[in-house]
């Protein structure tokens, strides 16, 4: 009897080690990229497509953009919205009704760097239009693209 526990004991710590050691969540199935080298920034727009995640000094979630650069995000039922990507510079704004704000972003990609890192701030915080409260920094970092045509 204390055999047996002791074997089940190890094959569960077994495939505990093995899951934790497989990181499946940044794993790209094959043939789902769409050919963008993940270590350069994005050209266009439509490059943005795919999984992000966005990171600041509270944390970090994860934001699924389409072609046009524009995606749902889970925290407050938020939104963000690519307005202009060129020369390395992303812009946008961003809306969450969740808490009733709305803002701005910029990020900038440096030396190929696989990593965003930018600014964002505030536009509107409910009825009020022009908020004193300061915005922040954060980085986005694409986690898996997928191909253009809906996919």
């Amino acid at each position: 009897m204390q055999k047996s526990i002791v074997k089940l004991f190890l094959i569960i710590i077994n495939v505990f080690v093995a899951v934790g050691c497989a990181d499946l969540s940044h794993q790209i199935p094959q043939g789902e990229g769409n050919g963008l080298d993940p270590s350069h920034s994005p050209q266009q727009v439509q490059d943005l497509a795919g999984i992000w995640e966005y990171a600041d000094k509270t944390g970090s979630n994860t934001i699924t953009l389409n072609e046009e650069g524009n995606g749902q995000y889970e925290w407050e039922d938020g939104w963000f919205e690519t307005q202009e990507l060129k020369d390395g510079v992303w812009k946008g704004k961003w809306m969450q009704a969740g808490n009733d704000r709305e803002g701005g972003f910029e990020l900038k990609w440096l030396d190929d760097s696989p990593v965003a890192q930018g600014r964002w701030w505030y536009t509107r915080i409910g009825q009020d239009h022009n908020p004193l409260e300061p915005g922040g920094t954060f980085t986005m970092q694409r986690i898996s693209p997928f191909l253009t045509g809906g996919k």
